[in-house]
C-alpha cells in the first residue's frame, strides 16, 4: 500500500517482504513451469537463480528446491546484480551448462520486486520514470542437454559484451534508506549506436545475418528503449510488439521481463522447424546479452 512506503521503512524491512513474499511469487512460477513441461521435479539436475532487487544468504533458490521437492543433490548457482540482463544471461549459461552435460536438466528461475526499491525521499526524474514502469514478477524456463528426451527450440549460440568505462549507465547504490536507481539519459542512444554492431558481429559468428532472424525476442526496458532498438535495427513498426505489449501490460521486471516475452514468442510466433530468434537484453556493467534461439 501508498501508506508503506510514506512511512521511509528501510532496507531491511523490504528486504523481509522480498524474502517472504517474493519467495512465495518465485515457487508459484517454478510449480507453474514444471506443470506446464510436464517435468517431475526429481528430474531437475541444476538451478540457476537470478535476481537483483532483494538479498538473501542462503539465497533463496534454496528454500525453492525445498519448496518444490527437488532432489537433495541438485546443484545451483544464484546470480546476482545483472539487472534486466539477468534473463537472458540466465538462459545463456544454463545453455552452456548443457551442452558440458548434454543429459541434464536445469530449471532457470528469475525474481524481482522492483516496487521495493523505491525510495520516497528520492524525487529525481529518474526515480519517478522507474517509479512508473518497473514492476514485481517471477518466471521459470527449463533448458534440457540435447541427449534427453525433450524437444522444442534450441539456444544455439549466445554472446556477451561488457562496455568500457560504463559502470554509470544503468545499476543501483546501496544507500542507507536502501536501493538507489542508477539510470543515466544516454543509456537509449547508447543502445541505438551500439546495438547494430554488436547483433551483426554475434550472428557473423554463426554465418547469419539480420535477414536469416524470423523474430526479436526483446527485453522492454522502457518506450525509448524499444524505439533504440528498432531504429538502431532498422526494424518495422510490428517486429516488437511482443515487447510492446508486455511493457504496456506488466511493465518493466527487470530479468523477468524477457522470458516472459520469450513465452509468448514461443507460443504466437514461432514456426517449428523454421523459426529462428535473437533474444537479448541489456543491463548494469553496462553489458548486452544475447542468445540465439532456433529450431
Amino acid at each position: 500500500p501508498l501508506e508503506w512506503y510514506l512511512d521511509a521503512p528501510g532496507r531491511a524491512a523490504a528486504n523481509r517482504i522480498y524474502q517472504t513474499e517474493g519467495l512465495d511469487l518465485l515457487v508459484k512460477a517454478a510449480r507453474l513451469c514444471l506443470d506446464k513441461a510436464q517435468s517431475a521435479a526429481s528430474s531437475i539436475d541444476h538451478v540457476i537463480f537470478v535476481s537483483t532487487t532483494g538479498m538473501a544468504a542462503p539465497s533463496l533458490d534454496a528454500q525453492l528446491i525445498a519448496k518444490l521437492g527437488l532432489r537433495r543433490g541438485v546443484s545451483r548457482l544464484p546470480v546476482w546484480g545483472l539487472g534486466c540482463a539477468g534473463g537472458a544471461a540466465s538462459l545463456a549459461r544454463a545453455a552452456d551448462y548443457c551442452r558440458a552435460y548434454p543429459r541434464k536438466r536445469v530449471l532457470v528461475a528469475a525474481l524481482e520486486c522492483c516496487s521495493l526499491t523505491f525510495l520516497e525521499t528520492d524525487r529525481s526524474r529518474k526515480n519517478v520514470v522507474a517509479s512508473a514502469i518497473f514492476a514485481d514478477g517471477a518466471a521459470a524456463v527449463i533448458v534440457d542437454g540435447a541427449d534427453t528426451d525433450s524437444s522444442g527450440p534450441r539456444m544455439t549460440a549466445g554472446g556477451s559484451h561488457l562496455f568500457a568505462d560504463s559502470d554509470r549507465i544503468m545499476g543501483w547504490d546501496i544507500v542507507d534508506e536502501g536501493m538507489q536507481l542508477v539510470l543515466s539519459p544516454r543509456l537509449p542512444a547508447i543502445v541505438k549506436a551500439e546495438l547494430p554492431g554488436l547483433v551483426d558481429s554475434f550472428l557473423a559468428k554463426q554465418g547469419l545475418t539480420r535477414d536469416d532472424l524470423t523474430g526479436y525476442i526483446t527485453h522492454p526496458g522502457g518506450a525509448r528503449v524499444i524505439d533504440a532498438y528498432r531504429q538502431g535495427l532498422d526494424l518495422p513498426p510490428e517486429s516488437l510488439v511482443l515487447t510492446e505489449e508486455h511493457l504496456r501490460r506488466y511493465g518493466n521486471l527487470s530479468s523477468v521481463s524477457v522470458l516472459m516475452v520469450l513465452e509468448e514468442w514461443l507460443e504466437t510466433r514461432w514456426i517449428p522447424g523454421r523459426g529462428r530468434g535473437l533474444l537479448s537484453a541489456f543491463g548494469p556493467g553496462f553489458s548486452a546479452e544475447m542468445t540465439l534461439v532456433e529450431g
